[in-house]
């Protein structure tokens, strides 16, 4: 018979519960308070991650493990650094052109609200006005914004230097820390760790530095088709929307009106704005049936509901870092869930839902999964179960409803 292991529980539920929404509470408020401490950290370790195949090969090369460390870290410094300074350089153009942008908004919102008093008369509102109002005054807002957000400025200029400094001695210490991570887990749990990490390393390997680089390239395809059709603003639109995309489904659905907008404001013509949204669509669908697939690999999917809340809760958390971190950090805390034997429900939660939890009667399959799961439990090894293969099926299994 197999043997089946009830763990006794000292404490009743209450309290359990009681003390886990404590838990949570300390930790997200030790996030929120330390995120100076730990977003750095957090970026550092999964560059550091993402770097460690350039490192071996430069190892492979006769470097050593401080130079090799160095080199690779300088190399995508660098590269940041000119990501970085194209970008800002576009929002500095945003920023010069808003009074001419306010200007043709403006015209724009008059001639709808013209339009609309005329053919659907439809009574003119304050809306249209008070939206005016609000362009009017953006210049204004924008200047003030930048002006208070001094210190945010100030942190990240730290960061910038903080962050390569502790991406090279994750490098230059990996093993050092290996052999941490071996010393604060009994030797029991070592197989645990063993293959945790190495799981871990390959989706940071795998899926975020796969889909960092997906993101590079179709951002770079998104800008290429944006400035051949005469958009402005095209790095930032294209990198903005390629970055969107890992947000399932609603992702696109935001980036291509936004696209959409920016282009009725920066042109002239009619055929612009609606060649570029339906093209940035088939870059998309082309990217996610073809190029995703072969750059990304074994893709670790997240429901769409637990990625939004994700996004929306580490953006309130740490802000913009937030937004660049969620996605790495899901991933991450899917594969903990996923290899832990008491989390592996979080871990299936956190993912993306099976075909037969979407049917019409899907209640009734996973019945059926569960009573197959406990009659497993409390049966001979060598007995086949109903469900299985070679075994009578099980009564409702002909049916075409779930």
């Amino acid at each position: 018979m197999r043997k089946i292991y009830v763990q006794q529980n000292r404490f009743p539920y209450v309290l359990r519960l009681a003390s886990i929404l404590i838990a949570l509470f300390l930790i997200t408020a030790a996030l929120y308070y330390m995120k100076v401490v730990f977003v750095p950290l957090l970026f550092s370790i999964i560059f550091a991650v993402m770097l460690y195949p350039f490192c071996q090969r430069f190892e492979k090369f006769g470097l050593s493990k401080g130079l090799s460390a160095f080199v690779a870290v300088f190399l995508a410094t660098i590269c940041l650094v000119l990501l970085g300074y194209l970008i800002l350089r576009q929002v500095s153009i945003f920023l010069h052109q808003i009074p001419e942008l306010s200007e043709k908004t403006n015209k724009i919102i008059g001639n709808i609200q013209q339009y609309a008093s005329k053919n659907l008369r439809m009574k003119k509102t304050n809306f249209a006005d008070n939206l005016q109002i609000k362009i009017t005054e953006l210049p204004g807002r924008v200047a003030g914004m930048f002006a208070n957000s001094l210190p945010l400025i100030l942190s990240l200029l730290i960061n910038i230097f903080l962050i390569p400094l502790y991406v090279f001695f994750l490098l230059y210490y990996r093993h050092f820390f290996l052999e941490f991570s071996y010393k604060i887990f009994p030797d029991s749990e070592k197989i645990l760790i063993d293959d945790t990490l190495e799981k871990l390393e390959l989706v940071i390997k795998g899926y975020i530095f796969g889909q960092f680089l997906d993101i590079i390239l179709i951002g770079a395809v998104n800008t290429i088709a944006l400035y051949l059709l005469g958009i402005g603003y095209t790095i930032i639109l294209g990198f903005g929307l390629a970055f969107l995309c890992i947000i399932p489904y609603l992702g696109m659905v935001v980036g291509s009106i936004i696209v959409l907008i920016v282009a009725i404001l920066t042109t002239q013509t009619t055929w612009q704005p609606v060649t570029a949204f339906f093209l940035l669509w088939m870059i998309h669908i082309i990217d996610s049936n073809f190029v995703a697939p072969k750059v990304i690999g074994s893709r670790i999917s997240i429901n769409p509901l637990v990625a939004i809340f994700i996004l929306f809760l580490f953006g309130e958390l740490w802000g913009l870092s937030g937004l660049f971190l969620a996605f790495p950090l899901a991933a991450i805390l899917k594969v903990i869930f996923d290899t832990v034997p008491g989390l592996r429900p979080y871990g299936f939660l956190i993912g993306e839902p099976q075909k037969y939890h979407l049917k019409k009667h899907s209640a009734v399959h996973i019945k059926r999964m569960q009573s197959i799961q406990e009659m497993k439990e409390q049966t001979p090894i060598n007995e086949v179960l109903p469900g299985e293969p070679g075994a009578d099926p099980l009564p409702g299994d002909g049916q075409s409803d779930l």
